[in-house]
């Protein structure tokens, strides 16, 4: 059954906060182009937000030098029109990598309910405290959130971008819309889409389109596809001069649906030294399993897992590879085995996920 158009503003919908990052690369081209430099200066500074994270580099990472970086992008279940009405969870969390020198861009979305530390959650019962991750967010922001994905895959986080639920919707809409040729027939809560059809999308047509998964005959795979296609529609519509000549709408749903520790002059950097990088994407999805503890579902991912994906991040970060005794166990580790605490009693139950959605 469909829901309304009401009901889907409150979904929570993240599937591709990367673009986000594209826009602010997109933005800063056409702001200069057009002798928008003070606005889009202004835009950056009032989204500014610096963190203090845990350092998991030896040296920090350089744009001059043109070394790889690596993005935590954050979709935050709140519905405020405003940025200081930011909170809730992170209900989509996307790892992006980018390694100037293989010109490549490497994006890994790590499932909301996976079972993880914490870090830095203080409790009077527990040394350390294990949850769902989306809840990083909401026990310490922006800090935690990224300290507990460092933690998870034994990666450093350069840099964050983190938006709420409208602000994809308002970007399509200030851009005016973007065209799409739909793969498949389906209906989505009121958006309907007719194979091999070309229409232009507005904000939330767009939304539902990139949303669908159940009707659609390749699962979440297709609706990956579909996300592509959104994303690779809205930089063309930046690209063109009537997506230029929206930069203040655009600027508008920046500032006030997004928070990042990425500066104006570290955007002008990577529009020079990393946007040829931008454009050849490598996806990869972790895998996990049905977790139940205390009749709570969890997303269950092995150290194994987590180590996989780790090394193929760090090697596009250039950083040396991890062994499993690298990785950082949490208590449902040791309870299915790994570590000193194998054999011990546990009322935990692991189920194969085969339906994860990223």
């Amino acid at each position: 059954m469909n829901e309304s158009r009401s009901d889907f503003k409150k979904k929570r919908i993240w599937k591709r906060v990367l673009l986000i990052s594209l826009l602010g690369i997109m933005v800063v081209v056409g702001g200069l182009m057009w002798g928008a430099y003070n606005d889009v200066d202004s835009t950056m500074n009032a989204v500014f937000n610096a963190v203090d994270t845990e350092d998991k580099r030896e040296e920090e990472v350089s744009f001059s030098e043109t070394q790889p970086i690596s993005f935590a992008l954050l979709g935050i279940d709140s519905y405020g029109d405003e940025l200081e009405e930011m909170g809730g969870r992170s209900d989509t969390i996307i790892i992006v990598t980018i390694n100037p020198e293989t010109k490549q861009t490497t994006l890994v979305s790590i499932p909301r309910d996976s079972y993880t530390e914490m870090v830095n959650y203080q409790t009077d019962i527990y040394n350390e405290y294990n949850d769902k991750i989306t809840h990083a967010y909401a026990f310490g922001g922006t800090e935690m959130a990224l300290n507990s994905i460092q933690e998870f895959l034994n990666i450093p986080i350069d840099y964050y971008v983190e938006i709420n639920m409208y602000g994809l919707a308002d970007l399509v809409d200030a851009i005016g819309g973007i065209e799409i040729t739909s793969p498949l027939t389906f209906d989505y809560n009121d958006a309907y889409f007719v194979k091999g059809e070309t229409v232009t999308l507005q904000g939330w047509d767009a939304l539902a389109f990139a949303r669908m998964r159940y009707d659609d005959p390749q699962g979440d795979t297709g609706r990956q596809l579909r996300q592509q296609m959104v994303i690779k529609a809205i930089v063309d519509k930046l690209l063109s001069i009537e997506g230029i000549s929206n930069y203040q709408d655009i600027l508008t749903a920046v500032e006030t649906n997004m928070r990042t520790n990425l500066t104006f002059e570290n955007l002008i950097d990577i529009q020079k030294n990393y946007s040829d990088s931008i454009t050849a994407y490598n996806q990869l999805n972790i895998a996990g399993e049905e977790m139940y503890m205390e009749d709570i579902y969890y997303n269950y991912v092995h150290p194994e897992e987590r180590m996989r994906i780790s090394n193929l991040l760090r090697d596009e970060l250039e950083l040396e590879q991890v062994v499993l005794d690298d990785m950082n166990l949490s208590d449902a580790d040791i309870q299915y085995g790994y570590g000193d605490g194998s054999g011990l009693d546990s009322d935990l139950t692991l189920e194969e996920d085969s339906n994860n959605s990223y």
